[in-house]
């Protein structure tokens, strides 16, 4: 008798071996001068989209897409784009990725940038074809979010097909949350209503940056008061140092115990 397997193409008999050990997508976060900026400027090979000018005092591989737009007098959202056609032909061109490693610095100035996107999107409904103001969040009863949502969505995923591995820097968030009737204070990612839940559902690890003596330290190991975790088994509830500084203020940093050999 022939298997079940046999007469469909689509069942597996048998598992499939992983295909990715490192994060395809990842988030660091973080209170700012943590020294995010300064860890991605010593990984090989890693293009920082730098989208609140703090890439100045680093040496890189950067695009300071303010600056640009402001040489250029458009909306910084106009050049980030030519940037991602730019990278898309680039790695056409070569038949793979120019950048391993892409960094967004930071998703909370970035969720601000797209707002034209947004404004389009909701334009192309047959409630918003009249709306003349420049700031969906401005609707009521908060019916602009799913449009800031939908269009930061639409760049991340044009930015994932640029890089192998795509970072998302982001900024510290504290809220008082209730849980078994106790205060408690969360700490998490910097976006506004849900993006943050959303987009840390979808990315491959999350890791919270905090400073402990002469030491940073990317926390991937979750909790009730951190949001941080990780897809990918050697980050799994793991504290990584990944900055540490001597006597003289000198900095090293290792990524190795972030990105291993695959």
């Amino acid at each position: 008798m022939v298997g079940w397997w046999w007469m469909n193409d689509l069942l597996p008999n048998e598992k499939t071996k992983a295909s990715r050990i490192n994060p395809k997508k990842i988030i660091l976060f973080g209170k700012p001068k943590i020294g995010k900026t300064t860890a991605l400027s010593q990984l090989d090979n890693c293009l920082i989209l730098d989208l609140e000018g703090g890439t100045s005092y680093v040496d890189a591989l950067k695009i300071d897409i303010l600056e640009l737009a402001r040489q250029q007098e458009v909306d910084p959202i106009i050049v980030l784009k030519k940037v991602i056609n730019q990278l898309k032909e680039a790695n056409k061109l070569k038949g793979g990725f120019v950048y391993k490693y892409g960094a967004i610095d930071t998703i909370s100035v970035l969720e601000d940038m797209i707002m034209p996107i947004a404004v389009n999107l909701y334009k192309q409904t047959s409630m918003g074809r009249n709306f003349q103001g420049d700031d969906v969040l401005t609707l009521p009863n908060g019916a602009g979010y799913q449009y800031t949502r939908r269009a930061l969505w639409l760049v991340l995923e044009e930015l994932e097909q640029c890089f192998d591995t795509l970072i998302i820097l982001g900024h510290l968030k504290d809220k008082l949350v209730e849980k078994d009737g106790k205060e408690m204070t969360e700490r998490g990612l910097d976006l506004v209503g849900k993006s943050a839940a959303i987009l840390c559902s979808q990315v491959d690890a999350i890791g919270y940056m905090y400073r402990e003596d002469n030491q940073t330290i990317v926390n991937f190991a979750p909790s009730d008061s951190i949001t941080c975790g990780s897809r990918s088994e050697h980050l799994k509830n793991k504290k990584v140092t990944l900055i540490e500084s001597d006597d003289s203020g000198k900095l090293t940093v290792d990524w190795n115990n972030i990105f291993i050999k695959e």
